[in-house]
């Protein structure tokens, strides 16, 4: 399993405008021809239990604050092209967009990226997304790693 990498990230980003967080990491060597969304499919489809498990954990958490629980795979799809998927959603502690990218390489084979990009609203947003980052960080370098078996 290849190793995904942090990568640079610039904001403001025309995804989210007002995002005042973001990271993006990548993985080379995704076998091909694949597309955003069936990278995408293909990470939630084959994400380890753990990740099931803390996401259930986030969920039952959030729920007693009041904030809006989901699973990786029912963000809501916010735009979608055949290299470029984007999902999120706006709640009332911050707004969250996760953007994923295939790049076809003269290899054969593709880049694959995620950019994760955060608007905090408030200090709950503040609070919340200081939590969760270090899961946030291994989730997503796990999930991308699985792609480029």
């Amino acid at each position: 399993m290849a190793a995904a990498v942090e990568l640079p990230i610039a904001l403001p980003h025309p995804v989210l405008p007002g995002a005042d967080w973001g990271d993006r990491y990548g993985v080379e060597g995704v076998a091909g021809p694949i597309n955003a969304r069936q990278a995408f499919e293909n990470m939630v489809a084959n994400a380890p239990r753990w990740i099931g498990q803390l996401m259930g954990l986030r969920n039952a958490v959030v729920r007693l604050v009041g904030l809006t629980s989901a699973e990786i795979g029912d963000f809501p799809v916010l735009s979608e092209r055949a290299d470029e998927m984007v999902i999120g959603f706006d709640d009332r502690h911050l707004d969250f967009r996760l953007m994923l990218r295939v790049d076809p390489q003269a290899s054969g084979l593709n880049r694959v990226s995620i950019a994760t990009l955060i608007e905090r609203h408030n200090l709950l947003g503040r609070a919340y997304l200081a939590a969760i980052t270090p899961f946030h960080k291994r989730i997503v370098a796990r999930m991308l790693g699985g792609l480029a078996r």
